[in-house]
């Protein structure tokens, strides 16, 4: 996946669901991509490392 890419409904736990960027307009920007992690910018500019696993 490109780097900046916009995601929306992020599940932080395999299996649990979307729990993160859900709102309507609401998007997660991609901005590195390591191996089985993926660095993210959250709406609420928090950045947050996710598994891709």
């Amino acid at each position: 996946m490109p780097l900046g890419t916009a995601i929306h409904n992020i599940e932080i736990t395999l299996g649990r669901g979307g729990q993160l960027a859900r709102a309507a307009g609401a998007v997660a920007k991609l901005i590195a991509n390591e191996g089985k992690s993926a660095t993210l910018k959250l709406p609420s500019g928090e950045v947050r490392l996710i598994s891709k696993g």
